[in-house]
């Protein structure tokens, strides 16, 4: 009898520690869509790098690196590139002005517009905020030939008579981390 009980103990015990370690071995991907609100950070973070952009300021989230000057991180799209943000990932935040400005009522034909053909789960246009500022934003995976395809999490504001576009473009496997990323350079985003 006292065998018995102590490998049943021993069982119950062992049945403890895996169901501790498959709890902790998993969590899902965080939801991250862009909004003016801020959140408190879990954990204390170091002091953000500040950005100042052509008519913004925002904050670089850490561990990505300013690319603004690299003329290759931001080859494609038209409009003046202000900002190039590399996350550790290789994930890259773009904001450029657009060639012209577009008309508020315009925003979604126009951010459609940039999509490139052959992409894939394009989303609907959904309202954005950005510092008070409403415009709109969608989703879409597009990889040329040849090329591992990326998630694009794209949105345009108008703020001082200019068309803003903001771009994050990472690997899918990354876009969770990235997309945060982008979240924390939206939370910390004023317009000058």
């Amino acid at each position: 009898m006292a065998l018995t009980s102590v490998c049943t103990r021993a069982l119950i015990g062992a049945g403890c520690i895996a169901t501790l370690l498959l709890a902790s071995c998993g969590s899902p991907a965080p939801t991250v869509t862009p909004s003016s609100a801020a959140s408190a950070p879990a954990s204390p973070t170091a002091e953000a790098t500040p950005f100042a952009g052509s008519g913004f300021r925002t904050n670089i989230p850490e561990g990505w690196q300013d690319q603004t000057t690299s003329q290759s991180a931001a080859s494609t799209g038209g409009g003046t590139v202000l900002m190039v943000l590399a996350a550790p990932d290789h994930g890259v935040v773009v904001a450029r002005s657009a060639p012209q400005p577009v008309a508020d009522d315009q925003l979604g034909q126009y951010l459609a517009s940039t999509i490139p053909a052959g992409a894939t789960g394009i989303s609907q246009a959904e309202p954005v905020n950005i510092d008070g500022v409403s415009g709109v934003m969608m989703l879409f995976t597009y990889g040329s030939p040849g090329v591992v395809p990326r998630e694009n999490q794209d949105m345009v504001v108008n703020q001082s008579g200019n068309t803003y576009e903001i771009a994050l473009t990472t690997l899918p496997s990354d876009f969770g981390t990235d997309s945060a990323g982008l979240q924390e350079i939206l939370n910390s985003w004023t317009w000058a």
